[in-house]
């Protein structure tokens, strides 16, 4: 099923009993490689697919053993849970605001109407149609494969811990009592019962593999943090590199929005078993 985008297709990564090797996806399909006679565990990877795995495989002197590979596609929808947007003027100010999510909405409110136009106040609230609200609320779902994420860099945090954790963390990023309580109760009691947790932020542009935002007149600064994270199972070991972490600058007109997505591990071991 691979062989048409043979040309496209970054090199297969192969395991043999542990010995690594990579060879480009051939055009016939077919790739030989010679061992000597035993038992062999193979591991293949290419990036975009989910890794397959052998059983043992007894290789026989002076005999071809065939094996038929099928890699499936590693995508998966998302979901960009409870983004939502305070907009801080430092006076009463008219502002539009437009969302293009890297898929659909899901649900927003207020309503969208090709935007949200309204009275931003320095509260960070915003009134529309004489109604007011503490933010700008959507969600939406995009696709998503393996090989969009990098598990180098975040946290492996146990799921008793993720309260202090959060709160250490949003703190250091300069979001406010209001903000991180909005945060913390959404998140924490999803990620509280997992026995650990593979978390990252990504921040500002990072922030547009989600959906694009913009803001009309533009804020001296857009600070964008969204949290992914996955729950791993217990006997599972990572250890990602603690992330430098940015600030929000409280000065002049400014915007803050947070949002997230809890990922699947199936997703995540793709890379991570690698």
């Amino acid at each position: 099923e691979l062989q048409q985008y043979a040309d496209q297709l970054s090199p297969v990564q192969g395991s043999c009993n542990g010995e690594m090797f990579n060879f480009p996806m051939p055009k016939n399909g077919i790739f030989t490689k010679e061992v000597f006679e035993g038992k062999y565990h193979f591991q293949f990877f290419i990036d975009g697919y989910y890794e397959i795995y052998s059983d043992s495989v007894s290789i026989r002197q002076g005999y071809r053993t065939k094996v038929q590979l099928r890699f499936d596609y590693a995508e998966m929808e998302i979901i960009s849970d409870k983004p939502v947007i305070y907009l801080y003027p430092t006076k009463d100010l008219e502002v539009t605001t437009t969302v293009k999510p890297n898929g659909q909405f899901l649900f927003t409110y207020p309503p969208y109407e090709n935007g949200w136009k309204g009275t931003a106040h320095p509260d960070g609230s915003i009134t529309i149609a004489d109604k007011n609200y503490p933010y700008l609320f959507w969600e939406g779902s995009h696709q998503m494969t393996a090989a969009d994420m990098d598990l180098t860099k975040g946290y492996m945090v146990k799921g008793d811990s993720i309260t202090a954790f959060l709160e250490r963390n949003l703190a250091q990023m300069g979001l406010n009592d209001r903000e991180m309580t909005d945060f913390i109760t959404y998140w924490a009691p999803r990620m509280a019962d997992n026995d650990q947790q593979f978390v990252q932020f990504i921040f500002d542009d990072e922030c547009n593999r989600f959906a694009d935002l913009s803001i009309s007149p533009i804020p001296a600064q857009i600070f964008r943090v969204y949290m992914i994270w996955a729950p791993v199972p217990e006997n599972v070991v990572m250890h990602p590199e603690p992330q430098v972490l940015k600030t929000v600058n409280r000065d002049q007109f400014y915007a803050i929005e947070w949002g997230g997505s809890e990922m699947d591990f199936v997703l995540f071991s793709c890379k991570t078993t690698n």
